[in-house]
């Protein structure tokens, strides 16, 4: 604001104005139009130089001509050009030099990358609205249970708008929980449409096993995507009876999605107990091999 007003000259007169006037500026009166152009002190020549400069300073030299500007719109008759400082033109290196400009700067560097919006006759949306319309979910981050209530949600509400039109879903998934995955396989399951997957760049452990869950015929992968399958991890910890717990659930889990694995790829249930033993990557013509 000083770099804008002339700080200097307004604040080492302001005192007197505001000694005399502080009844108004304390109670400062709308800006009217209607104000005769004789209540201001200020000079045409001093404006017309500010209208030059840019045109954010042509909206303040205007509101001057008119009347002073909403805030000391009272106590304008008070005011002369002098107390008010009317700077010739705009020092833009000050004003973008400032504190002020420089902490929403910082302040900005901060904050998530905003998702682009697509324009449509409806107004805009978010890319994510826009493949949701197109019956499009896209799963690119580990699973957990935010994601997968979000997931199963988009499933609910996609299956109920339309049980008849098949659903897609795009994964670039490194994992998650095996809950959370199960969860949303369950609910592919179960509703009526047609789930289809497509894999972006990997598909791996748990993101394999939703990859693979899709509609035999509608699950397909890019060129350059992997797939990565192997047994659940678990860590344990705690007393000793509830670690031999955990060690049976997640027995009982690795079983439990080598047995889903046999389901969808019609392998028999040892070799992809071999296949899920460690790490294992596949590429598409890899998969391509197991009836996917």
């Amino acid at each position: 604001m000083s770099s804008m007003y002339g700080g200097s000259a307004f604040l080492s007169a302001g005192s007197s104005c505001f000694s005399s006037k502080s009844q108004a500026l304390l109670a400062p009166a709308p800006f009217s139009a209607s104000r005769p152009a004789s209540s201001l002190s200020c000079s045409a020549a001093n404006a017309a130089p500010r209208a030059a400069s840019s045109s954010r300073i042509v909206a303040v030299s205007g509101s001057m001509e008119m009347g002073m500007p909403a805030p000391y719109g009272a106590a304008a008759s008070g005011l002369s050009s002098r107390s008010y400082g009317v700077p010739q033109q705009l020092d833009t290196t000050d004003l973008y030099d400032s504190n002020l400009s420089r902490g929403a700067i910082e302040a900005k560097k901060g904050n998530p990358p905003v998702m682009p919006a697509v324009m449509t006759p409806g107004g805009p949306l978010d890319l994510s609205s826009v493949l949701f319309r197109n019956r499009i979910i896209f799963v690119g981050q580990p699973v957990n249970s935010q994601v997968a209530q979000q997931v199963i949600s988009q499933l609910v509400t996609l299956a109920t708008i339309d049980e008849d039109a098949d659903i897609l879903m795009y994964l670039n998934c490194p994992g998650g929980s095996t809950y959370s995955v199960l969860a949303i396989y369950d609910c592919m399951s179960w509703i009526k449409p047609k789930v289809g997957t497509v894999c972006f760049g990997v598909a791996a452990s748990q993101g394999a096993l939703l990859l693979a869950g899709g509609e035999k015929g509608m699950r397909y992968s890019m060129p350059n995507a992997r797939i990565m399958i192997h047994q659940p991890q678990s860590g344990c910890g705690g007393h000793v009876e509830d670690v031999r717990r955990q060690v049976n659930e997640a027995v009982q889990s690795r079983h439990k999605i080598d047995k889903m694995y046999a389901a969808f790829t019609g392998q028999p249930l040892e070799k992809v107990q071999q296949y899920t033993e460690r790490d294992r990557f596949l590429s598409v013509s890899e998969v391509g091999v197991y009836n996917t």
